[in-house]
């Protein structure tokens, strides 16, 4: 069965270390956050930051 991707999303895929995700998902767990809406907010931060410079 496929998986469902809610509407106005998009799935996105990426490697990163093991322990750094480890660590990721259980700061995220502490502050009850999801970690896609911490993904996003910190994608939105990046952006925010690098597009000034262009």
């Amino acid at each position: 069965m496929a998986k469902k991707i809610p509407e106005g999303k998009a799935e996105l895929s990426v490697y990163v270390d093991k322990e750094l995700k480890l660590r990721f998902k259980v700061a995220c767990t502490q502050q009850d956050k999801s970690m896609g809406d911490v993904v996003n907010e910190l994608i939105e931060d990046w952006l925010a930051q690098n597009q000034q410079k262009s």
